[in-house]
């Protein structure tokens, strides 16, 4: 047996420079006669000295110096220096545990304990019979003994308490004078293997110990009945859906009955799944495929019952959404969505119907402006249609059979309305060559006031033609009027346009002025 001691850092005794403090070994443990064991990396491991130091008194008690070298069979590291060092087994007065150091008094680094006690060991340890859940009994014997450093023997470890137990449950016993332990042991029949473990206790002058008995169990069948609503469902994509049913065991007579409280099944959303007392279970399950959900008892992991399993039909409803919606609204009063539609499981190659709507208020009266065709995890789409000056925009997808139907959340767009209270060429008529002015008014917002410091444009369309042509521009004063002159040339009709500035107002057209030139 090896009582193990805390490992240090990694480079070795003897390679630290000089006046600095000695650095631990790899790896220090203590072997079942008392020895030194030191793990690592060192050329020549007689140069490295280990001290044993009483926790009690404080006082170093032993130096080791002599150490044997022994080849590493297998080095991970692939080191061909990497080697083992084990001293003489120590002789000392007391039993307990002691530090080891490296480096001298002035200065020592502490590398871990040495375990200097006596070794409980366990023997023998076996069980008697089958066990089963009609019959969950089982008797466990074993042999203890403890081996003592100081003399190098073994003796009975009598009239000591030891600890039989499972993952489920535990009995403490008694060995007798021979320090022998004989004893019935009932499992409870939840348990994931039918190891039972012989636990011996540390105390200040024995290290503990654990062996090991397993009991051979006869597995019964098994079935599990699910509740009607459980054997076909309906659900969304994602959704957490419940299991209920009822776990039976079969015993050799063919008399069913219910498995034991806490019998494990495959787990749910919610974790593990086991059974009550009357072998009822109710399982959460998070439904994101379309075939089979299956509630299981998996005899390769537990013991007692042989593997079954039951069936829930899945009708599965795909889930959709909008990603990454963005909507703007420009200053020719177009609204633009871009995004994605995602459907959840995914499918390849499928479209669906798009709308693109319209509320005032963002909470009624929706209506449908516009109906485009996006496919289902594909390219972002890009759709534009004509808006109004304020107002709540959203895209919906109504959605089909098995298809759940979403709905984007309301976006407000809105800019501040911009127009032409006046706008007039004068005077009229003229003769080609005559100055006249253009004069007007540019205002925004509701209630309208005057918008000062933004520019106008002007065009003209000669008579008999169909295009406007650019002829100047001019800048609004405080009160938003503005003026502007121009020559005379040929009849025709004259507008003025605002555009926007500042991303926050709509464009602006004037009212059409015909200027008859003769």
């Amino acid at each position: 047996m090896i009582a193990a001691a805390a490992i240090g850092g990694l480079a070795a005794p003897g390679m630290a420079r000089a006046g600095s403090p000695a650095a631990c070994p790899e790896g220090i443990s203590t072997t079942r006669e008392g020895a030194v064991l030191v793990k690592g990396t060192v050329d020549s491991p007689d140069s490295a000295v280990v001290h044993l130091r009483d926790k009690k008194t404080g006082l170093r008690v032993a130096s080791i110096d002599k150490w044997k070298v022994v080849p590493v069979s297998v080095d991970p590291a692939g080191d061909p220096h990497h080697r083992e060092r084990v001293s003489e087994p120590v002789k000392l007065p007391d039993l307990g545990i002691y530090t080891i150091e490296v480096g001298g008094e002035a200065e020592p680094t502490v590398c871990g304990d040495f375990d200097y006690r006596l070794r409980s060991e366990v023997a023998h340890a076996a069980t008697q019979g089958t066990v089963s859940l009609d019959h969950l009994t089982t008797n466990v014997s074993a042999d203890l003994t403890t081996f003592d450093p100081r003399t190098r023997a073994s003796s009975p470890l009598k009239n000591t308490k030891v600890t039989l137990s499972t993952d489920r449950t535990s009995q403490e016993v008694t060995t007798d004078a021979q320090g022998h332990l004989a004893s019935p042991f009932t499992f409870r029949g939840t348990e994931a293997s039918t190891d039972v473990r012989v636990g011996v206790r540390a105390t200040p002058e024995m290290d503990p110990e654990e062996g090991r008995a397993t009991a051979v169990a006869v597995r019964q069948r098994a079935e599990i009945l699910l509740d009607s609503q459980s054997e076909r469902i309906w659900a969304h994509y994602g959704s957490i859906a419940k299991l209920t049913g009822k776990a039976l065991r079969i015993a050799p007579d063919g008399t069913r009955k219910p498995v034991p409280e806490g019998t494990p099944l495959l787990d749910g959303a919610n974790g593990a799944t086991t059974t009550g007392a009357d072998g009822r279970f109710e399982r959460q399950v998070r439904i994101l495929r379309e075939d089979e959900n299956t509630t299981w008892v998996n005899g390769e992991s537990y013991p007692w019952l042989e593997s079954t399993q039951a069936g829930t039909d899945v009708e599965l409803v795909a889930v959709t959404s909008f990603q990454g919606v963005g909507a703007t609204i420009d200053a020719e009063r177009r609204v633009t969505f871009t995004g994605s539609l995602d459907r959840k499981p995914g499918v390849a190659g499928q479209s669906a119907e798009v709308e693109i709507q319209y509320s005032a208020d963002g909470r009624t009266n929706w209506t449908t402006r516009e109906v485009f065709t996006a496919g289902f995890n594909s390219d972002p789409f890009h759709q534009t249609v004509p808006g109004e000056t304020n107002g709540y925009w959203r895209l919906r997808y109504p959605g089909e059979a098995l298809v759940l139907g979403t709905a984007g959340e309301p976006l407000r767009l809105s800019r501040t309305v911009t127009a032409f209270k006046t706008f007039d060429a004068a005077p009229e008529p003229l003769r080609k060559g005559q100055d006249f002015a253009i004069k007007g008014k540019l205002q925004h917002g509701t209630p309208a006031k005057g918008y000062g410091g933004q520019t106008v444009l002007f065009y003209f369309r000669p008579a008999g033609s169909e295009a406007f042509t650019y002829k100047g521009r001019a800048k609004t004063a405080k009160d938003g009027t503005f003026v502007r002159k121009f020559t005379a040339d040929t009849t025709g009709t004259w507008i003025a346009r605002h555009r926007d500035a500042d991303g926050s107002h709509f464009a602006a057209e004037s009212r059409q002025d015909e200027l008859p030139v003769n």
